[in-house]
């Protein structure tokens, strides 16, 4: 078996796995779309791991996981991903759950989109945020979280009503 940037050779364990950065912005449909899909009308990711709250759906908005990523570090089949966010358009905390149906790719990262009925305006913005990485089981793997995540609820709410 090949390794990748999230799969590593059988055996390894997930002792390692780490979120290097996280990225978050609005992508349009249009923005996942390749060449190659009008050849085979299957969506390419180009490498990526891509997992969407509404699979039918491919614009929302993004987070953007980039892993620190050496051989020998896996991430284990039934992968899973909390996302919990404040956005812009509402002070209280949001969930996001992701189960990573194959959690291989080619690259680093991992993109989690808020699509469908998840996410219906393009100019809301995402003003804390915490992705947490957990194994089948529910262990955590890795997490990362922003600077407002961290502060006392009163002010997250404070910086959602001035986006």
């Amino acid at each position: 078996m090949p390794t990748s940037a999230t799969s590593g050779p059988p055996g390894v364990s997930t002792e390692g796995v780490a979120i290097a950065h996280v990225d978050h912005r609005y992508i349009a449909a249009q923005d996942f779309v390749r060449i190659s899909e009008y050849l085979t009308d299957k969506e390419n990711t180009s490498g990526r791991v891509i997992e969407r709250t509404d699979p039918a759906q491919r614009g929302g908005y993004y987070f953007i996981v980039s892993l620190v990523w050496h051989p020998g570090v896996e991430l284990p089949a039934g992968t899973q991903v909390d996302v919990d966010y404040i956005h812009s358009d509402d002070p209280n905390p949001q969930h996001a759950h992701f189960v990573l149906a194959q959690p291989t790719g080619t690259l680093p990262e991992i993109l989690l989109g808020l699509t469908g009925k998840d996410w219906k305006d393009k100019n809301t913005k995402i003003t804390a945020y915490k992705v947490t990485l957990k194994d089948a089981a529910g262990k955590v793997l890795a997490d990362k979280q922003s600077f407002l995540w961290a502060l006392p609820a009163e002010a997250n709410v404070a910086a959602a009503t001035k986006s």
